[in-house]
């Protein structure tokens, strides 16, 4: 088996790599040659963006950015204490935040800065604008009168405050710094001293609202523990009174503990009980005092109270000092988390402290319990005697009712002494949150920023001007280069005429300023060159036969066709061939208006049997090619080019001359056309680069074709240097210099 490259097939691996790599290439170049095209479209359009884009942004007026910082530590909002232990959350800072900005926290900023007062914050007090100023002579004569500025009235003022504090929430911007709860609160504005004002008077409104609650929290609790107390107290008072009214209706004796007199093993036995439950409460007692006072640790006073929750607390607090210590040697004294870190630690002593107090009051309050227990059975049996109540009834009655009265009274101390708790914390004005840092007055504006606003007029310059390019050149239906006659017109061009500017008739005389006499003083030019493509395409382009007659045609008005016809005949006579070109159009005298000849016979003189078409003939004097010219007729018949006048004309001019080239009409203007057309080998379609639509081009050819005339093919003229490609039949941007003569 033939193992050699060469038979590697095309559509394998390797070569649809290639393909592909040619598919990006000319994606490249297509791309490119857009940007060349629409350059002057591109660039005056992102100019005028760039100018409104900056313009907008350095306009604008300075807004000056003050920042305060504060921590919410959420672990301290306890208005009764609690043995578990708060952390603070995401939802709850976040519920925070929005706090700080919500309307009414506004609202506190506005009243406490006065800033009704204010023409930044309130419209009422602002100038007129420039505009406004301007107008007003146009409304004072419509009867309309311009604004001026007027105090805030009473009655207006809270409609003038809430739009205050609505303008204040969009000019204050409050977020939390990542894992951490420490919030942010930024306040713009015209001012630089405003502006830290405001941002400071927000942390400050917010810390009084936390306060405020706080306060209004304890005082709904207190009030209900008092009403609780005095309902208990009622409770206490009946059950006590009820007791004592049955003892005395029977007849009972004071019991100490539950019996009565004499003493007996049971009254005795919770006498030793009372006093050994003192004995030891006291004992407790001291202890916890003693380590108190002597500066005992935690873990010590935990053990001698008998406390598992400060073990736990101790055992959280040795905890973060170890992490607390690995933060700060990681990321220093002023990180936040370090610092966040620390407001932990300190907000976990203040909790065991707190427990360590309440600890000890408790334990004073079962001393004195106990206490007054024991007294109580002192006073009630020290010196009781005799013997027990023969109505045992009775007594079981009596015993019931005496420990319904000392369950009353236990629940009793309770809430009495939780009442004493929040009354004590009604004078402490704790707050969840405490400020890091305040603003300070900026040194600069923190908006406009020109460095942003030229990035940002940069980049919306060059997007919005290749894409206004490239939406031009998407919405372009016209025919500008080789490659769009063959994917849109499905035809072949055969050549492509360079467009000529003032540059090039610079050096010509006034009389040959124009492409024609371009074409005689400059024969090794490229423009000459594509007639010479042209002309070998039209002599040579078909094998079967040869190419004497072609009609030079286009679809709509000024696509140069006159000028492609006469430039044609003069290269093929410069050539060696002999030639005519005959004006077909009746309408418009365009080769009498280029050549500016005044000959004594017309074509329609000819047609009409006025005179002999040699005698109407014109003699090129540069080049030797001959011309029959057709003038401007009043009216044209129908048949003019159909009759056997025609026919003999065209019979007897392939038999002299080696060439003829028939300058025909617009084929979308004239109808005439695709007859006097049909005296031709072929038809060459011009197509003005840049300026034919492909919808009237394709017409043109379609009408052509069905008018059985073969379509040699398309000449694009006019074609910019940014058109030309190496699609072209010339590629004239690539050869002048080097093989054109300049």
């Amino acid at each position: 088996m033939d193992s050699s490259p060469s038979h590697i097939d095309s559509e394998g691996p390797l070569g649809a790599g290639a393909q592909s790599n040619d598919d990006l290439r000319l994606q490249l170049r297509d791309l490119l040659g857009v940007f060349r095209r629409r350059w002057f479209i591109m660039a005056p359009a992102a100019l005028v963006v760039f100018a409104l884009s900056y313009a907008g942004d350095a306009l604008r007026p300075r807004i000056y950015t003050a920042t305060a910082t504060i921590l919410i530590n959420p672990g301290r909002e306890q208005v009764i204490a609690s043995d578990e232990l708060v952390t603070p959350s995401r939802i709850l800072i976040d519920s925070e935040v929005q706090i700080i900005g919500s309307p009414g926290n506004m609202r506190r900023v506005a009243d406490a800065l006065h800033l009704e007062e204010d023409p930044e914050w309130n419209v009422a007090l602002r100038p007129p604008s420039g505009i406004e100023a301007t107008l007003a002579p146009l409304l004072t004569a419509l009867g309309r009168a311009p604004r001026i500025p007027q105090p805030v009235l009473d009655d207006e003022r809270e409609v003038h405050m809430d739009r205050i504090a609505r303008a204040l929430t969009r000019a204050v911007e409050v977020g939390r710094q990542e894992d951490s709860n420490v919030v942010e609160i930024s306040a713009a504005s015209l001012s630089a001293r405003r502006s830290a004002e405001i941002a400071n008077a927000v942390a400050q409104a917010y810390l009084e609202s936390q306060v405020e609650a706080q306060f209004d929290a304890t005082e709904r609790a207190n009030q209900w523990l008092l009403q609780r107390v005095q309902v208990l107290a009622q409770d206490l008072q009946q059950k006590e009174r009820a007791a004592e009214t049955f003892r005395r209706e029977h007849r009972l004796a004071p019991l100490a503990g539950g019996g009565n007199a004499p003493v007996s093993a049971e009254v005795q036995t919770m006498l030793v009980a009372a006093r050994a439950e003192l004995s030891e409460k006291e004992a407790r007692l001291r202890q916890v005092e003693t380590l108190i006072r002597e500066g005992g640790s935690a873990d010590l006073i935990a053990g001698a109270a008998n406390s598992p929750l400060i073990t736990e607390l101790r055992s959280r607090e040795s905890e973060l000092v170890r992490r607390q210590a690995e933060l700060e040697q990681r990321y220093g004294e002023l990180h936040p988390t370090v610092q966040n870190g620390r407001a932990e630690l300190e907000n976990l002593r203040e909790r065991i402290d707190a427990e360590i107090g309440r600890i000890t009051t408790s334990l004073r309050n079962e001393v004195e319990v106990a206490r007054r227990r024991l007294g109580s059975l002192q006073g009630n049996f020290g010196t009781v005697s005799g013997t027990l109540s023969d109505d045992d009834e009775a007594s079981v009655q009596y015993r019931q009712l005496l420990r319904e009265a000392d369950a009353a009274r236990t629940v009793h101390q309770s809430y009495l002494q939780r009442f004493q708790e929040v009354e004590g914390q009604r004078s402490l004005a704790l707050t969840t949150a405490r400020v890091v840092s305040t603003a300070v007055t900026p040194g600069g504006p923190s908006s406009p920023n020109l460095s942003a606003a030229l990035q940002k007029a940069l980049l919306l310059a060059f997007v919005l001007g290749v894409g206004f390019g490239f939406l031009i050149e998407y919405l372009d239906n016209t025919v500008s280069t080789t490659e769009e006659v063959e994917r849109k017109l499905g035809a072949v061009a055969v050549a492509s005429v360079p467009r000529l500017g003032a540059g090039d008739y610079r050096t010509l005389t006034p009389d040959q300023r124009h492409p024609a006499g371009y074409l005689i003083e400059r024969q090794m030019s490229g423009f000459a060159e594509a007639f010479r493509v042209m002309r070998t395409s039209v002599l040579h382009g078909r094998l079967d036969r040869r190419t004497q007659v072609m009609a030079i045609t286009s679809a709509l008005p000024d696509e140069g066709k006159t000028t492609i016809a006469l430039c044609l005949g003069r290269i093929c006579a410069l050539s060696g061939e002999n030639v005519a070109v005959v004006d077909c159009d009746l309408r418009r005298q365009s080769l009498h208006d280029v050549l500016g000849l005044e000959p004594a016979h017309s074509l329609m003189d000819v047609l009409m049997g006025k005179a002999d078409w040699r005698t109407a003939m014109v003699n090129d004097r540069e080049t030797n090619a001959h011309f029959l010219i057709g003038k401007t007729a009043k009216f044209t018949p129908v048949d003019v080019f159909s009759s056997q006048v025609m026919h003999k004309l065209m019979s007897e001019l392939r038999a002299h001359y080696d060439i003829i080239i028939l300058d025909c009409a617009p084929v979308l203007a004239v109808a005439d056309t695709r007859i006097a057309a049909g005296h031709a080998d072929a038809a060459i379609v011009v197509v003005r680069s840049e300026k034919t639509p492909a919808s009237a081009a394709r017409t043109a050819v379609n009408e052509l074709r069905k008018a059985d005339i073969e379509v040699h093919g398309l000449v694009v003229n006019q074609l910019r240097p940014a058109y030309q490609s190496g699609a072209d039949t010339l590629y004239y941007g690539y050869a002048k210099k080097k093989y054109y003569a300049t």
